[in-house]
């Protein structure tokens, strides 16, 4: 039974590259994008929250204002002074000044907006006597003011602190008191007091008309203490929130807006607060920290069906793209597998024009190639037993002319004819060199050794007319290993093309130079010098159709072309040369000290 998914299988491995591809830079984008969301979503709250709080708070700024304002007019005012100081004769008239008074103060707060907050106004003289204003079915027990130091504990003093009521009739009720002296103008000594007094909705109804769900959100006002001034929950006005551990890091927090996040009345809640200017107090709204969670986990269930949805489609195509391809894939195999027994015929058929189709042309292209070669293969392997018998028969001819040499050699001797022996017994050494190959490499003292059984065999044809001197540069260099006869088929060039058309002989001169990892040796002769043509055709024989040899078989183009073999293509011979002078030759190899 065959298994769909192996290791190697190329299912399994389509399948990792679609979802290396597609899954895992969609899983990153997601949380990426979830993360950035989530934090948006923090960021975006957050500001909303501290936006509404500083709606809020010109209100709250405007309030305090008005009150401010309505206590300074009540203070400074000209019909209060006049009743402060008047003496009256009788009680009806102070009466209608009070009353006027009154109706004057309460069409200021009218106009000031803050009549409806206004829980008591307590206007007491120095002698003791009082008269009050606002609520009708309230009375302040003046007594109890004094007792308590309202007149000098909220003289001059922001509403931001909530106080029991001293009202005769309304009970347990928090108010707002402010106070102020009242002087006279023109001796600047105190006349009265004026005790103004708000009722305790005066900041909460704010917050209530500014509550999305009308009162039923966690919106509160505390001032510098914790208590609590201001709250959509009007029950909680006046408790003392310091105890709360969120509400006491606010008020430790020494910032003027922010937020904090904890647990507030048993729920995960974020507070958002904001510092209301040149005030002591502070707003704060609360958010359950559910609503992030709600918009968290909708993200992170559209998320997921994204995901799941991609690797649905990621499966498809999986499943798609194996079922296509593996067909030509299978057939491919099949036939590669039978292609031995077939005798690399070539004819593998696909349908269609696609890759498969040109990996099919090349199979059959590559099966026909094979067949040549192996064909070609045999032919050559039987013109190469050929080739290795002539080979054979040639290698007898070099070793009957040695044999033969130094039979001469020997009679030679024996009859004192010395030009004979030295001349067989050099010719008889190069003979036995040329027997043992030419491919192998030799040290230089060895090639020149050979080269000097050459000339020795030429300065004896010639009478004596040709000279070669050897120059070494260092005594080191002799020591290098050459490919062996290299030098003796340029010599021989020099003497039949250079020296010997002279007939007046000439001078062969051989420089051996190392230049840094380099060996050059550089063959200069004084003879009749050569064109650039005739250099050309020496060095590209088959290019102008002659075959010029020495006494080994080599030619000068030969040498050439198995010294960039050996040593590479920046290696080989140089020749220059001027006619009627001179002609070089240069020879260039890497310095080798094995061989």
């Amino acid at each position: 039974m065959k298994k769909v998914f192996l290791a190697d299988s190329f299912k399994r491995k389509l399948m990792v590259a679609l979802m290396s591809v597609g899954l895992v830079p969609l899983i990153i984008i997601c949380i990426l994008y979830q993360n950035i969301l989530s934090n948006r979503i923090v960021k975006d709250t957050n500001a909303a929250s501290i936006e509404k709080l500083k709606y809020l708070s010109m209100n709250i700024e405007r309030q305090i204002d008005a009150a401010e304002q309505l206590l300074g007019w009540i203070t400074y005012n000209q019909r209060l002074e006049q009743i402060l100081k008047k003496s009256y004769d009788q009680v009806y008239e102070k009466q209608m000044d009070i009353i006027e008074f009154s109706s004057y103060t309460t069409e200021y707060a009218i106009n000031a907006n803050v009549e409806n907050k206004i829980f008591k106004i307590l206007i007491v003289n120095e002698d003791g006597s009082s008269f009050q204003m606002g609520n009708g079915y309230s009375l302040l027990r003046e007594a109890d003011i004094m007792d308590a130091g309202w007149m000098e504990t909220f003289q001059k003093r922001t509403a931001d602190e909530l106080v029991l009521s001293m009202d005769r009739y309304v009970k347990d009720t928090f108010v707002f008191p402010m106070s102020s002296r009242i002087y006279d103008n023109l001796t600047g000594r105190p006349i009265g007091w004026c005790l103004l007094i708000f009722q305790n909705n005066m900041y909460s109804d704010y917050l209530i008309s500014g509550s999305e769900d009308k009162g039923q959100e966690n919106l509160f006002i505390i001032n510098g203490s914790g208590q609590c001034i201001a709250h959509t929950d009007k029950n909680l006005v006046g408790s003392d929130m310091s105890g709360v551990s969120m509400v006491n890091e606010i008020l430790h927090s020494g910032q003027e807006t922010g937020h904090v996040t904890g647990i507030y009345d048993g729920e995960a809640m974020i507070l958002h607060y904001y510092q209301i200017p040149n005030t002591n107090m502070i707003e704060i709204q609360g958010t359950s920290l559910e609503t992030f969670l709600q918009e968290k986990r909708s993200m992170t269930r559209l998320l997921a069906v994204l995901i799941i949805t991609t690797v649905a489609a990621i499966l498809f195509v999986i499943l798609y793209l194996s079922n296509m391809l593996m067909r030509p894939i299978n057939t491919i195999s099949e036939y590669i597998k039978k292609v031995p027994e077939s005798g690399f015929k070539g004819n593998m058929v696909l349908n269609g024009d696609d890759e498969f189709k040109k990996i099919a042309i090349s199979i059959n292209n590559m099966e026909r190639e094979i067949l040549q070669l192996m064909e070609r293969e045999k032919r050559e392997v039987e013109v190469k037993k050929k080739l290795e018998f002539e080979v054979l028969q040639n290698q007898i001819n070099p070793h009957f002319l040695y044999n033969t040499l130094n039979s001469i050699k020997w009679i030679a001797t024996l009859q004192h004819a010395d030009t004979i022996r030295d001349m067989t017994s050099a010719l008889g050494r190069l003979l036995q060199n040329i027997s043992k190959g030419t491919d192998s490499k030799i040290p230089i003292y060895e090639e020149m050794s050979l080269l000097d059984d050459y000339i020795l065999i030429q300065d004896i044809r010639y009478s004596g007319k040709i000279q070669v001197e050897y120059h070494i540069g260092n005594s080191e260099i002799t020591q290098a290993y050459i490919v062996k006869f290299l030098l003796q088929p340029i010599v021989e060039n020099a003497i039949f093309h250079g020296i010997e058309p002279k007939d007046s002989g000439g001078r062969i001169d051989i420089y051996l130079d190392r230049v840094e990892e380099d060996i050059h040796i550089s063959i200069v002769d004084d003879g009749i010098g050569m064109t650039e043509e005739q250099i050309a055709s020496l060095l590209y024989p088959e290019e102008a159709g002659k075959n010029v040899r020495g006494l080994s078989g080599i030619g000068v183009s030969n040498i050439r072309e198995r010294i960039m073999m050996t040593y590479g293509k920046e290696y080989g011979i140089e020749i220059t040369s001027r006619l009627g002078e001179y002609t070089k030759v240069m020879i260039k190899f890497p310095y080798e000290r094995e061989g």
